[in-house]
């Protein structure tokens, strides 16, 4: 649409003129073959006919090469030395079009006829865009009387592109170019003087220099710095054009967009990584303190740190006094090394082993799958909703897809809030609670790991919703009328405190669950100890008490726990983490408004019945296909901004690919990941930081 409307607006009248000059051309050629002073020689008639039916096909022609050669743009009222040798292959490829087609169904006109038709046509079709160049240039003149003098900085095709741009426009005049190399000084750019870079100054005194337009990608940084000091303290208007030379819209709006976008050009550029942790000398404090304790495995810290996650996952507050009643938040959740551990012992208390199917969304990181592989289950992919969420965009589950999935076999779905928004719960429950008829628990093998698996099956009652909250800790939604948060909604829930996380506890993780009628919770707390310890009867701490050394190996198992190392981290991370969270939704807002001005589709982080925890800020920009998204990324890594995707659809990789998972079953996750970008989203970006990243984000995208 764009396009034909800067079609009419600068190139229609153009687009007439060719029609009225392809013909005209022939038409008189022939007529002075044929002429005899005042009259004309009756053998014209012979050939006229030929001239008059050819002259539609060839019209159609002319105009189809001349816009395959881009004979038609707005950059035509400035035409150079290349645009003159596309009329003339344009010109060439018509004219011989025009003698073979002539000659093959027609007949063969005169010689003169092609040569003198030919001559005009090329003259012609070059006057016309030349003379529309010359009439633009003197409009221009007329309604520059009030533009603004400004200095072009660079010189070659950059700088040359740059003051076409700008006396394409009426905000600017170009009156003085610097040569950053000093090769061209002393001469003339597009009618414009160039001068050394020793004359920056004097040069801006001179000309009355208001606007200062940067050209030269290579220019080195000393001298960048003294421009935009210089810039600065003299309150001259800073414009960075380096990124815009693809640009195809109006001059005038081309200029505003710089204008606006380009403040933070004032600064050097920066160096913004993706997700870096943040760390404070308070959790280095109290490393340093559990370090000189003595206790560096499975400790008291630990057992701490999960006391105070099982409050704040009830209650919402991370300063909660969980030792005036530490029974009451004791055997809740449990610290261990990872969250694809934590979402494994989640899976292995439940009692999933072979045989069994877990529904897994196609659209999510490996461990929500791995780790039922891991038990021997059978992994069952389905779609996202077109889009994702109607209302957060957040690739969710098609909710229709997992129902129809389900079968005799399937223990457990896996559901997936991803960049931290919970997903539609409410909907998962329904559809588990109507497919409750198909479900049959596992009855006891007789040891206690088996035993207390089909208890809890029993409990239950029905398919086990089991949730991947990597990246949800300290995220709420309304279910069931009632508000609640991550850990508090999903039969079992796994936690991520990797380095990347919003809460880090450098590397680690928690499971935790809801309250299981007639299995206690002491007892589920035990099993995971036992799970993570080698299967080992009592830990490191309970055996420090006296004559307390002989313990069991209950069962074959593995080794994830949590240290007290790793563990200090976290405590002091929770008692930061609500002021972490709330600068994380400042950031969002940030975000949101400029992705908005975009019109870039987002993440919705905050509704009236969900809070995110603000994990990630996933965009989409519209399309564009991956390889074009994965160009987007590079640009925006060369100015200093690290962006990523979250995710690449399992059935892409190839262990899935391997299990015999195809992408193409699965259109929505495909297209949702094809122009998907993270930005960056951290409590270490500054305002100016973000400014500065969705300025190059316009950019790059512009």
């Amino acid at each position: 649409m764009d396009k034909i409307k800067r079609f009419f607006k600068y190139d229609f009248f153009i687009f007439l003129l060719d029609i009225i000059a392809v013909n005209a051309s022939y038409f008189l050629s022939l007529v002075l073959r044929f002429s005899l002073g005042w009259r004309m020689d009756p053998l014209i008639d012979k050939y006229l006919e030929t001239v008059i039916y050819f002259a539609p096909f060839y019209t159609v022609i002319c105009i189809i090469v001349f816009f395959i050669f881009r004979l038609y743009g707005g950059m035509w009222r400035y035409a150079g030395i290349g645009d003159v040798n596309r009329i003339l292959i344009a010109n060439l490829i018509t004219i011989v079009i025009h003698i073979i087609a002539t000659v093959l169904f027609f007949q063969r006109m005169p010689i003169s006829y092609y040569f003198m038709g030919a001559a005009m046509q090329l003259v012609s079709i070059g006057a016309i865009r030349f003379s529309y160049r010359l009439a633009v240039l003197e409009k221009r003149q007329i309604t520059k009387t009030n533009a603004i003098n400004a200095l072009v900085i660079g010189t070659k095709e950059n700088g040359s592109q740059t003051i076409k741009l700008l006396s394409m426009g009426v905000k600017y005049r170009p009156v003085a170019v610097i040569d950053c190399d000093n090769k061209d000084a002393g001469k003339l750019m597009n009618g414009i003087p160039v001068y050394s870079r020793e004359e920056f100054e004097s040069v801006i005194v001179k000309d009355k220099i208001k606007a200062i337009f940067l050209a030269d990608i290579n220019i080195d940084i000393e001298f960048r710095k003294s421009v935009i000091k210089y810039s600065k303290e003299h309150q001259i208007q800073f414009s960075d054009y380096t990124a815009f030379f693809s640009y195809k819209g109006d001059v005038d709006s081309f200029v505003d967009v710089i204008s606006t976008q380009t403040s933070h050009s004032l600064d050097e550029k920066k160096s913004i990584p993706f997700s870096p942790p943040d760390i404070s000398d308070a959790e280095i404090n109290e490393v340093v303190e559990a370090m000189r304790s003595g206790w560096i495995t499975t400790g008291p810290r630990v057992k701490l740190l999960e006391r105070r996650l099982a409050a704040y996952i009830e209650t919402g507050k991370t300063d909660y006094d969980t030792e005036r009643d530490s029974s009451k938040w004791s055997n809740r959740l449990v610290c261990l090394y990872s969250a694809t551990a934590a979402e494994e012992l989640n899976l292995r208390i439940l009692g999933v082993g072979e045989g069994d199917e877990v529904i897994v969304p196609a659209y999510s990181y490996t461990a929500s799958a791995s780790a039922a592989v891991h038990c021997g289950a059978m992994v069952k992919f389905v779609d996202i909703q077109k889009d994702g969420d109607n209302v957060t965009h957040m690739p969710e589950m098609d909710y229709e897809a997992l129902e129809k999935a389900i079968t005799n076999k399937t223990k457990a779905i896996i559901t997936v809030d991803l960049g931290g928004i919970i997903c539609d719960y409410d909907r998962v429950f329904e559809i588990v609670e109507r497919k409750k008829n198909l479900f049959t628990p596992k009855e006891s093998d007789g040891k206690p790991l088996g035993d207390l698996s089909s208890r809890i099956q029993k409990s239950i009652g029905r398919i086990a919703v089991v949730a991947d909250g990597a990246h949800s800790l300290g995220a709420s939604r309304v279910f069931r009328g009632e508000k609640k948060y991550c850990g508090a909604i999903a039969d079992f829930t796994s936690f991520s405190f990797h380095a990347v996380k919003n809460f880090t506890t450098a590397e680690g993780g928690a499971s935790t669950w809801t309250t299981k009628e007639g299995v206690d919770n002491a007892e589920i707390y035990h099993m995971y100890q036992l799970l993570s310890l080698h299967g080992q009867s009592k830990d490191a701490l309970a055996k420090t008490k006296v004559g307390s050394w002989e313990y069991d190996i209950v069962g074959p198992w593995y080794k994830c726990n949590m240290t007290d190392i790793t563990a200090a981290i976290g405590l002091r991370q929770l008692d930061r983490y609500s002021g972490l969270l709330d600068r994380r939704v400042e950031i969002i807002k940030r975000y949101d408004e400029a992705c908005d001005k975009l019109g870039i589709s987002h993440l919705v982080h905050h509704t009236d019945n969900m809070d995110s925890s603000n994990h990630l800020y996933l965009i989409r920009i519209p399309d564009i296909t991956d390889v074009k998204r994965n160009e987007i990324i590079t640009k925006l890594a060369e100015q200093g901004v690290s962006t990523n995707v979250h995710y690449k659809p399992m059935p892409m990789m190839s262990a899935y690919k391997d299990l015999g998972w195809d992408i193409k079953d699965f259109p929505n996750a495909y297209d949702y990941y094809r122009n998907l970008i993270t930005l960056p989203l951290h409590t270490k970006l500054t305002d100016d930081d973000v400014k500065y990243i969705t300025d190059n984000l316009a950019r790059v995208i512009g």
